[in-house]
């Protein structure tokens, strides 16, 4: 099995894998291999060939089964939804030995009543099951891997920590954030405006005719006025000043 990567309409890295036969098992040969579709799978690498710092066969092996199969990017998760475990484990490296195999399992998780709050959680293999054994490989070049990892400022799409990892450039994928700035899902740039509690008493506003009451009593030298609907506000004044 061959898996290329392709960037910029060229290739960019690619790696074969030989399948071992006496281990190779299809999904037909297993009882319960069955689950729903478009489940996004839990995926967990065992060695420590794949956590090496500096870049090899099994590092790209990673960051391929990566890529293949995250699936689409998504903000959150549904916990029901996550019904198998796909297991890739490899071996220590011996010298004067070939080099070690990679084991792919795939196990549908089942829960069950454990008599306390949380259920008892138990694996079963579905298949496929499959050893890989490395073959030849073609590594990218430093600066076309550095421009492939680059991401657009305005997206917020999260890559694999391995492809952080291989060519030192976490500085590539994380854009530059601003506080209280955020980007939508169209791309359209949102800020947030955080401002200081208001003084109403201080705040002039109209009155408006409409909002008055049909009956006003105001008091001015021991009389009282009466204010219509339709008529303005008629206040009793000194014979020096003129009524309104």
């Amino acid at each position: 099995m061959t898996i290329v990567r392709f960037f910029d309409h060229k290739v960019l890295d690619m790696l074969e894998l030989y399948i071992v036969q006496d281990t190779f098992r299809t999904l037909d040969q297993f009882k319960n291999a069955k689950c729903a579709v478009g489940l996004k799978p839990m995926i967990a690498f065992s060695g420590t060939l794949f956590e090496s710092p500096t870049p090899n066969a099994y590092t790209m092996a990673k960051s391929m089964f990566l890529d293949m199969f995250k699936g689409a990017d998504t903000p959150q998760i549904d916990v029901e939804g996550l019904q198998y475990l796909i297991q890739i484990s490899v071996g220590e490296e011996i010298e004067g030995q070939p080099k070690p195999a990679i084991s792919f399992r795939v196990y549908r998780i089942k829960t069950k009543r454990s008599g306390q709050k949380l259920p008892r959680i138990e694996v079963e293999e579905m298949g496929p099951r499959i050893d890989f054994r490395i073959g030849r490989l073609k590594e990218s070049e430093e600066s076309v891997m550095k421009e492939a990892l680059k991401r657009p400022r305005q997206l917020e799409v999260s890559f694999p920590q391995i492809l952080c990892s291989r060519t030192g450039a976490n500085s590539l994928l994380q854009p530059k954030t601003k506080k209280n700035v955020e980007t939508d899902l169209m791309g359209d740039k949102v800020g947030r405006i955080h401002i200081g509690k208001q003084d109403l008493s201080t705040l002039q506003a109209r009155k408006m005719k409409g909002l008055k009451r049909q009956r006003d009593e105001v008091e001015s030298g021991g009389e009282e006025s009466v204010v219509d609907d339709d008529e303005e506000e008629v206040i009793d004044e000194p014979a020096s000043k003129k009524q309104r």
